[in-house]
């Protein structure tokens, strides 16, 4: 960064700086729940039509549904749809446009945080050659016995895994995988635990960073929730599936219920978290595995990788979030995948925007901004169009 600032004019290098900080800026924001399709069976095809949108495009199984959007099923095919409260499961009238908005009627507010910027300092897991961790990272955990897994290091033949919390070494074991289930004394709820891993070749997952940032990542630190706590989601994920989920919808709808799950901020201080950091950690671990376990079946799609693409972006693995947004890309087939196509592409554009690689984040700006065309989605059409111009002028004046 430092080059770049001796070698580009002020004006050049304030609208580089502009768009790095539209990244961070951007928080979580109080959203209405959404809704989501369950399922669709018979002849013909559903269609959705979203608010603000002046065009109807296909939709599929898995696809969330806001207040203001509408939903159109063909003559002869049965749509259900599950509301915000989880419990309710409506079946779509077709043949004619239904507002969702009349179809559930209980809405809530809560943290939606899609692809949300995380903060810089859990940024990391780019260095193959360390054996940085991936899970548990930056989460809260319902499980007092977590699966700890981290990259595989090539030449490394033996790992020794360290947990350790403000009262010192909680376990420390050696293996040659690269993922071992805790086997140490039963970890307490709200304790604040780090992992560290160090290959038998002298790496460190201390050394994990992302691409220029000056110091490793910080604040990865995983607590178990507590059993109060844990029996309310708990009540909520029995709601989606009782046993482990099998539909792709279920799995969609459990993994955001757990990545939205918020500590309330009066118990913020049991958990060792500030008002300021306690928004930031959620159940996305767990998350992470419904989905991962999901995909091992075979059964992927477009909308799972970049769901989950989502995910390892908000805790800072910054090369699994980029491989399952290309997946996710790579996988669309049809019209109603292109909502997923777009959104992987803007998420990637603000991923390489965050880290610094401005004709990365020109590229896929460039592909999301298409498909916002084709969306018929005018405000992000405009927005992305602002944003291309400041990196194109910002890359023409670039060493």
């Amino acid at each position: 960064m430092s080059t770049v600032r001796r070698t580009l004019g002020l004006t050049v290098f304030a609208l580089l700086l502009l768009e790095l900080k539209t990244v961070f800026q951007q928080t979580d924001q109080a959203q209405a729940q959404t809704a989501t399709i369950q399922s669709i069976s018979g002849e013909g095809r559903v269609r959705i039509q979203r608010e603000k949108r002046s065009d109807w495009t296909p939709a599929r199984p898995g696809m969330t549904l806001n207040q203001g959007d509408q939903i159109l099923p063909d003559r002869g095919v049965r749509t259900r749809v599950r509301c915000p409260d989880l419990s309710q499961s409506v079946l779509v009238k077709a043949g004619v446009p239904s507002g969702i908005r009349s179809i559930c009627i209980q809405w809530a507010s809560r943290i939606d945080r899609g692809d949300g910027q995380p903060d810089v300092a859990i940024l990391g897991g780019s260095d193959a050659t360390i054996p940085y961790l991936i899970s548990p990272r930056h989460t809260l955990l319902l499980s007092r016995t977590p699966t700890i897994h981290w990259n595989a290091v090539t030449g490394a033949s033996e790992y020794t895994v360290k947990v350790t919390s403000s009262a010192g070494v909680a376990w420390q074991t050696q293996t040659q995988a690269n993922q071992i289930v805790y086997a140490g004394k039963p970890l307490q709820p709200g304790v604040a635990y780090a992992v560290t891993i160090q290959t038998n070749t002298g790496k460190s997952s201390q050394s994990d960073r992302a691409r220029d940032q000056p110091q490793p990542a910080a604040n990865l630190e995983f607590r178990i929730l507590r059993p109060a706590d844990a029996a309310l989601i708990q009540v909520e994920a029995a709601k989606i599936a009782r046993t482990t989920p099998t539909t792709e919808a279920d799995v969609l709808d459990l993994a955001r219920l757990y990545s939205g799950f918020i500590l309330p901020t009066p118990v913020a201080p049991d958990y060792n978290l500030t008002e300021t950091n306690v928004q930031s950690y959620t159940l996305t671990g767990e998350a992470i595995a419904v989905l991962q376990t999901f995909l091992q079946t075979g059964k992927a799609s477009p909308i799972l990788h970049r769901t989950l693409a989502d995910l390892y972006w908000q805790t800072g693995l910054v090369h699994l979030a980029k491989m399952h947004y290309l997946q996710a890309i790579d996988r669309v087939r049809g019209l109603e995948d292109l909502e997923d196509w777009t959104f992987a592409h803007h998420s990637l554009g603000k991923m390489y925007a965050a880290i610094g690689d401005l004709k990365q984040t020109l590229n896929h700006y460039r592909q999301a901004k298409t498909g916002y065309v084709f969306l018929s989605d005018a405000s992000l059409v405009e927005d992305l169009t602002r944003r291309i111009e400041r990196l194109e002028k910002a890359i023409a004046h670039s060493p």
